[in-house]
């Protein structure tokens, strides 16, 4: 299962990288921290994620090992054993073999290894949900980039972010609160039964509102299917009276769902969507619709079609 690498946990491990590196500055370069995820292990440097490997075990017995030319220590947090690596010539073996883990730096990857956990438990989390609710594969992990990359170009700060990609990879979960068979319907809804589809938003708010802390978030998933112009639901909100992570939602996920799911996904390109969206006066908020075509200019692909069925593809 692809870890989900939550943006608003990437400050966490800077911050632990960070007071490592400036720790190891004068013994070693190029370092990496690495955790055990499954059977495999995952890493970061201070450019970003590292590709998952398999490496030998006896990486993680006492002292310092020497591997593909780099010197590796273990150390162990919250009962987990993580690994610290940086590339230095053999001279440097006594420093290494003397080097301790510091305490400003062990209180920071607790930290990061409490989220780390949470990270890899809401990972598991988003597939349960994502298949009793019937949810096409990758559909929210992709709302949940284009939610936060939208997020980054209008300029919010780091707590709205973190809100803001919460909700997103959320946004649906009340579908699990809906009959069976209403999920699984492929035509026309009567008024009765788009009702009971519509209520999702309002389970999903109830939902997550239970949870100390998650009330901002609670609130961007009631609105994420609000209109600016006040014919969304399930209130019927008008722009100013919409969250703002709300109306960032209501755009990557209609992008998303127009670009995957409909019958001409694979014969159109992102732009002619994006255009599409743009010409439904009164949906979308327009600053949000700008910066939705700044990130796709960005990624390079705002010409190209979208991979259609496999998650993938951000």
């Amino acid at each position: 299962m692809k870890p989900l690498e939550l943006s608003c946990i990437a400050g966490v491990w800077n911050t632990s990288l960070g007071l490592l590196n400036e720790n190891l500055e004068g013994v070693g370069s190029d370092l990496q921290l690495w955790f055990p995820w499954g059977g495999i292990w995952r890493g970061r440097d201070l450019d970003g994620s590292l590709p998952p490997t398999d490496f030998p075990d006896d990486l993680i017995k006492p002292g310092v090992s020497r591997f593909g030319g780099r010197f590796w220590k273990a150390f162990a947090v919250n009962g987990t054993s993580w690994l610290i690596s940086v590339r230095a010539p053999k001279s440097a073996t006594p420093e290494m073999e003397n080097w301790e883990l510091p305490e400003k730096a062990l209180e920071s990857i607790k930290m990061l290894a409490d989220f780390v956990r949470l990270e890899c438990l809401l990972g598991l989390t988003m597939k349960i949900l994502e298949n009793q609710s019937r949810e096409n594969a990758g559909h929210w992990d992709r709302v949940r980039h284009f939610s936060v990359a939208i997020g980054f170009e209008l300029g919010l700060s780091q707590r709205e972010i973190a809100d803001l990609e919460m909700a997103a990879l959320l946004h649906d979960i009340g579908k699990v609160g809906l009959p069976e068979e209403l999920l699984e319907m492929a035509g026309p809804l009567d008024e009765e039964e788009r009702k009971k589809i519509e209520a999702h938003s309002l389970i999903g708010s109830a939902m997550i509102r239970e949870i100390p802390g998650m009330e901002m978030v609670a609130e961007i998933v009631l609105g994420h299917h609000e209109a600016i112009d006040g014919s969304g639901y399930p209130s019927g909100l008008k722009l100013e009276e919409i969250p703002y992570g709300s109306l960032i939602i209501a755009v990557a996920d209609s992008f998303d769902a127009m670009t995957h799911y409909r019958p001409y996904a694979t014969e159109r390109t992102y732009l002619e969507s994006f255009v599409e969206m743009k010409s439904e006066k009164g949906k979308f908020a327009p600053e949000v619709l700008t910066a939705l075509e700044r990130v796709l200019k960005n990624l390079g692909i705002l010409d190209s079609k979208p991979l259609v069925g496999t998650s993938e593809d951000w």
